[in-house]
């Protein structure tokens, strides 16, 4: 398992940064030191102290503090509140340095209170930032999501663009963190408009780091690649060793999630670099990590342990139990697929052991499942059962956890939702008795102009009669052109989405992610695409392939499967969804022979007409998916799950001309179609895959 850099917040809090920067703030606390020696018990040296502990809140702590709390006492003496407040904030800072999170809570939270006595809305978007962020560092997201709700709203009060773009990136950091990923990607791209608007470089490439995080969770690796490199490309820029590294490590673990560890092992070594120059030993050990674990899919098992060693010495040092956890994962993973099963052992034991003492249930889970494996590699069967038993009831546990746990915090999202529609509407209805009653006080004067307009509105009500009638009849026309232009729109969007998905849209404004047990993948491309595209030109290249996925429109269409999208020359789609139905697999398999049968058709009477030719692979595979529309602009519906990434391998470890699917899908149509076995096909974090040729219908069929 890949170690990601931790999701991003924007804080209001100053972070001490280069050699240089120190430098400069302990001469400035220096310079305020010695004024301090002369400041009168005022409002003044209020200031003043909570100036000097902020400039030493991460190097002094304990000065610091004291500094505060006398701050605190004068402030309170002189009934100074907002300074009061902001020595209150600053204890918070303090604690949460030292670590103390709870107590920088309280201190956070005293703050609060005379912010919003004081009704100082920029200070108090700065608690509320804080505690948002407090909460999101000690995992309760639900809390979280309150305090940036309403610090995001406090901004938009004060129009303050570039803190309603932080708030937004925290709110979807919270909403990641609780698997919530529509509502994370639609405030992260909100965000991301206004950051690139600004073109506040630090803050877009934060924004696309993030956004890679999320498409890494949901396995959608290329999309991944595609945000950490534009992260990347800011990040070479900007003078920030430490992002910079970050930010390639995170690169490398999207290119060694697509297969390509050599190339990731270049953009490791570049962090490793900046972690040695900075002397930064967590960093150096999670690229050492990572690097293990890269040498370990290429089969360089000795280069694998050399560098999770060097993981493993760093992490002792610093007594880091997490990275140990993940250290010894990996190294028990290199001995299990070297042979060495005794050996693998040992390490599972070890992080066993540590995941048992921190309570870790994600880690003693995965320590069931390896016992399992390395107990039945060793052939002794009863220990691998009895493990079995355990990762599976622990794992239907958690499992169940999870869905209370989502459910409640769905329900607590829409709650918090409904309660600010309940706050906007009061606040409208008082706008509107405001109205009401100027308009009482008004209503007399009118009285007085009214008998004098009385006889002028009768000469002038002929005249309006008649406008009225050409109004109406111009409404007519134009009511018909709208509903003309509904229709055109209704139809555009049941091109784009499933008709059910388009109705909920509509009704709903919004579509919830939908499981489906079993659903039949389909993937195709040609071979040879990126050549033969090379010998056309644009026009011609586009008009080919306009041509054939129209005839793979109409095809899937009578055969009841879904359109999901095309990639390039990639063509995907899906059976069984939305309308769920039993005959998926037989329906995508007859599609598939369609499919090839046009396309022979189309490039038979292209070849006269010395146009390059395509030939085309098909991959099938039957599995469960999750469904749902992303996006709040130009969204798309999209399926996702490992169903989805063996049905692209099948395609590509496929034949031209011929239909390749799975063993999944192989035993639900075996009775239906002739299938010859082809080997297997390995594919990464699934073993080897089973492949079948379909080489057509069974006789009796």
């Amino acid at each position: 398992m890949k170690k990601r850099t931790h999701v991003w917040v924007f804080l209001l809090v100053s972070i001490l940064g280069s050699p240089k920067a120190f430098f400069a703030q302990s001469t400035l606390a220096d310079s305020l030191r010695q004024l301090l020696v002369f400041a009168k018990q005022d409002t003044q040296r209020v200031n003043l102290l909570t100036n000097i502990a902020w400039e030493i809140n991460e190097s002094h702590t304990d000065e610091a503090a004291k500094l505060l709390q006398e701050a605190i006492d004068l402030a309170q003496q002189l009934k100074y509140k907002k300074g009061e407040a902001i020595a209150w904030n600053g204890l918070g800072v303090v604690e949460e340095v030292r670590g103390n999170l709870v107590q920088a809570e309280v201190f956070y939270k005293k703050a609060l209170v005379i912010r919003r006595s004081l009704g100082d809305l920029r200070e108090l978007a700065s608690s509320l930032n804080n505690l948002g962020v407090l909460n999101e560092m000690t995992g309760r997201f639900d809390s979280a999501l309150v305090f940036h709700r309403e610090n995001l709203s406090i901004q938009q009060q004060l129009q303050d663009t570039v803190k309603i773009a932080r708030a937004l990136f925290n709110l979807s950091a919270a909403y990641q963190e609780m698997g919530l990923y529509p509502e994370a990607q639609s405030h992260l791209l909100e965000a991301r408009l206004i950051l690139e608007a600004l073109d506040d470089r630090d803050g877009m490439a934060k924004v696309y780091t993030q956004l890679g995080h999320l498409q890494l969770e949901l396995d959608r690796y290329p999309d991944a690649l595609r945000w950490y490199a534009r992260a990347l490309g800011l990040r070479e820029r900007l003078d920030d060793p430490a992002r910079l590294a970050e930010v390639l490590t995170d690169y490398a673990n999207a290119l060694d999630e697509v297969d390509s560890s050599q190339v990731a092992l270049t953009y490791y070594q570049r962090a490793l670099q900046i972690w040695n120059e900075m002397e930064d030993l967590p960093g150096q050990a999670n690229v050492y990590t990572n690097m293990g674990d890269a040498y370990k899919h290429i089969g360089d098992y000795n280069t694998a342990l050399k560098h999770l060693q060097q993981a493993e010495k760093i992490s002792l040092s610093l007594d880091d139990k997490q990275a140990l956890m993940e250290v010894y994962n990996t190294i028990g993973d290199v001995h299990y697929r070297a042979g060495r099963q005794n050996t693998a052992l040992e390490y599972v034991q070890k992080y066993y052991r540590i995941a048992q003492e921190t309570g870790d249930e994600k880690y003693i889970q995965g320590a069931y499942k390896d016992f399992a494996e390395v107990y039945a590699r060793m052939g002794n069967f009863t220990e691998a059962y009895n493990w079995r038993v355990q990762y599976d009831s622990l794992r239907y546990l958690r499992l169940n956890e999870k869905i209370g746990t989502d459910f409640v915090r769905k329900e607590a999202v829409f709650a918090d939702q409904k309660k600010q529609q309940q706050i906007d509407e009061q606040r409208r209805e008082l706008r509107v008795r405001d109205a009401e009653l100027a308009s009482g006080r008004t209503r007399q004067f009118a009285l007085l102009g009214g008998a004098v307009l009385l006889l002028l509105l009768a000469a002038l009500l002929f005249n309006r009669n008649r406008i009225r009638a050409r109004a109406n009849k111009e409404l007519a026309t134009k009511n018909q052109a709208i509903q003309r232009e509904r229709e055109r729109a209704d139809d555009l969007l049941k091109n784009i989405l499933p008709e059910k998905t388009a109705l909920e849209l509509k009704l709903h404004n919004k579509v919830q992610p939908v499981r489906y047990e079993s659903v039949t993948v389909m993937f195709t491309d040609f071979k040879n695409f990126t050549t033969i595209a090379e010998t056309m030109s644009p026009e011609a290249l586009i008009a080919v392939l306009d041509e054939c996925f129209r005839m793979f429109d109409a095809v899937i269409a009578r055969h009841g499967l879904e359109k999901i999208k095309t990639i390039g020359d990639a063509y995907m789609c899906a059976g069984g969804l939305p309308m769920e139905n039993t005959t998926h697999p037989v329906d995508t398999i007859k599609a598939a022979f369609d499919m090839l049968e046009g396309l022979r058709q189309l490039m038979a009477k292209k070849s006269p007409e010395q146009q390059a030719v395509f030939e085309m692979r098909v991959g099938i595979h039957t599995g469960p998916v999750v469904a749902g529309v992303v996006g709040s602009h130009k969204f798309a519906y999209d399926i996702w799950g490992d169903t989805v990434n063996v049905a692209a391998r099948l395609e590509q470890g496929g034949t031209a001309g011929k239909i390749n699917i799975s063993e999944t899908t192989y035993e639900l149509v075996r009775d239906q179609f002739q299938c010859v076995y082809r080997g297997k096909l390995a594919a990464k974090n699934k073993g080897e895959i089973a492949m079948y040729f379909v080489e057509g219908a069974n006789v009796q069929n």
